[in-house]
């Protein structure tokens, strides 16, 4: 997304939030089989508090990653209507602050749910 921002050219913006707009669109593919997985199984938020804390967490975070990708496309098209003008590119960066910002939250729910859980 940062490359989004930062690039000159409109195609450059529009190849890099495709990136971004995939890698989103990925991860939140991957988390639905993961709950499906998991409901399947018989590990459901009834389950345990440890499961119901899991699946609200990272399905709290997976529907900011929903919103994100809806803001990106509106992004997206308001970049192709007005181009880069001030009021724009002021959004763009907004955007971007909220994106990275999921970033750092999804570093932290990866490092206590999944890389605490292995531990002895």
């Amino acid at each position: 997304m940062s490359l989004a921002v930062s690039a000159q050219r409109r195609l450059d913006t529009y190849r890099f939030a495709l990136i971004t707009f995939a890698l989103g669109a990925a991860f939140l593919a991957l988390e639905i089989r993961e709950f499906a997985g998991m409901i399947s199984s018989g590990a459901t938020p009834q389950t345990s508090a440890f499961l119901s804390a899991y699946f609200t967490v990272v399905g709290c975070h997976g529907l900011h990653v929903t919103a994100g990708l809806i803001w990106l496309a509106v992004m997206m098209a308001q970049v192709a209507i007005k181009g880069f003008r001030p009021s724009v590119d002021r959004r763009l960066l907004c955007f971007a602050l909220f994106w990275h910002a999921l970033d750092i939250i999804w570093v932290w729910l990866f490092t206590a749910v999944y890389l605490m859980g292995v531990l002895p």
